[in-house]
Order: C-alpha cells, then sequence, then structure tokens
C-alpha cells in the first residue's frame, strides 16, 4: 500500500489529488501526486509575493527558503506543465470513468453496511446491478459489463478519495474530517470480502492511503502573520 502525507494547507486542494488518481497506473498516480504537492507550493509561493512583496527574500531568516525555491524551481516548472496534461485528461475522459469507478466504490460499501456481502462479478451481483442503472439513467460508458470490469479493476485501488469528496458535497464537513472519512471507505473495501470468498474487494497493496501530516520538515518562512514550511 502507497501511503501519502497530506498536510494542512495541501487540504484544501484535496479535488487536485482526486485528479492525480485519475491516472491509469499506479507508478503514474504517484508522479502525478508528487506534481500536484509542487503545483500547491507554486500557488503559496506566488502568494508570498502578491502585489509585488518580495522583502521577505532578504530577510536572514528567510535564506534557507529562499536557496530551496532556486534549487528547485527547474523541477517545480516541469511538474507543473506535467500536472496540467493530466488535468486535461481528467476534463476529456478520465473523469468520467472515475466517475464510474467510485459509484461501483459507493454500491459495495452499502453492500457491506447492509451485510449482503454481493460478489461484483457475480450473475445479478454489483457490476450487473450498476449497469442496469446506467441504463436507466441513460449514462454512458456504464451500460458495459465488461467496461466496468475494466474501470473498476483500473480504479478499485483509490476510489475511496472521491467517495469521501461526493459525501462531503452532499453533508458539507471539514476537510480533516474528509481525510478520515477516505480512510475510513479504503478499510471497508480492503478488509471485507464477498460472501463465500476469502478475498477482499481491494487488495490492500492496491490502495493509496491518504493520511493527514500536521507536521512537517523543511526550510519555513514566516512574515506578517503568512507562514508555511516545504516538505
Amino acid at each position: 500500500m502507497v501511503v501519502v502525507s497530506i498536510d494542512q494547507s495541501e487540504l484544501e486542494f484535496i479535488e487536485l489529488f482526486r485528479i492525480a488518481l485519475s491516472e491509469e497506473t499506479m507508478d503514474r498516480r504517484r508522479a502525478a501526486i508528487n506534481n500536484v504537492k509542487h503545483d500547491i507550493i507554486a500557488q503559496r509561493l506566488d502568494l508570498l509575493s502578491f502585489g509585488g512583496r518580495t522583502e521577505w527574500m532578504s530577510a536572514p531568516e528567510n535564506a534557507e527558503l529562499v536557496a530551496w525555491i532556486a534549487k528547485t524551481a527547474y523541477q517545480r516548472h516541469e511538474a507543473i506543465l506535467e500536472f496540467a496534461q493530466t488535468s486535461r485528461a481528467f476534463e476529456d475522459k478520465m473523469e468520467r470513468k472515475l466517475n464510474i469507478a467510485e459509484h461501483i466504490g459507493f454500491s459495495v460499501f452499502l453492500s457491506i453496511r447492509e451485510d449482503k456481502f454481493e460478489g461484483l462479478h457475480t450473475v445479478g451481483g454489483i457490476l450487473e446491478q450498476v449497469r442496469e442503472q446506467a441504463k436507466r439513467d441513460s449514462v454512458s460508458g456504464a451500460r458495459d459489463i465488461d467496461t466496468l470490469r475494466e474501470i473498476w479493476k483500473m480504479y478499485r485501488g483509490v476510489v475511496h478519495l472521491g467517495m469521501a469528496h461526493s459525501y462531503s458535497e452532499d453533508y458539507p464537513m471539514q476537510d480533516l474530517d474528509m481525510l478520515h472519512l477516505a480512510e475510513e471507505f479504503r478499510k471497508s473495501l480492503s478488509e471485507n470480502c464477498p460472501k463465500g470468498t476469502s478475498r477482499p474487494y481491494v487488495d490492500p497493496d492496491e490502495q493509496i492511503s491518504f493520511v493527514y501530516k500536521s507536521r512537517i520538515s523543511g526550510p519555513r518562512f514566516q512574515n506578517r502573520g503568512l507562514s508555511f514550511e516545504i516538505d
């Protein structure tokens, strides 16, 4: 299982992490998550210079941060460009697939909560139920069972973050609570099995776990009430 730490400032950009998860492989998702973190740092650095304020750059207490900014500028630039490509792909076609996978994830979670523990691939199972609902609601991309199998296989290890995000939109909550909810969804999917089997709905090795990190180490900036650290 991959564990990703989210600090307080990154909690405000959870939707960007969901976009990163729309990549099709675990390696590409990990790279996209790293790109998101660079993108967020760039936005925070822009905030420091808002209105042309650059006096903080000459302050001795910010010397380590200024050196770090110069050292990582190219890496940050490349990361922003790469994430822009991920965002375009998300808007063009990947968001729909991720939405479908998250809907399947909700269906699995409800089956667990209702003590049904239905299978996904069985006759009358969860994927067939999702397909029939998609037909009734005229949802494109979810009316073919083989397509649903492919989408679930691709995204089953990351659907929990989007599930929590959707829930928080329907029932507003603090970002930190949403992160906790995502972890509860993740555990539910990986700690329960369809009835009559011993394999969980989602293998924990396929999952990305998002955990809150209250303190990080690295160059720190503080001035005029605005502060942050760089991991």
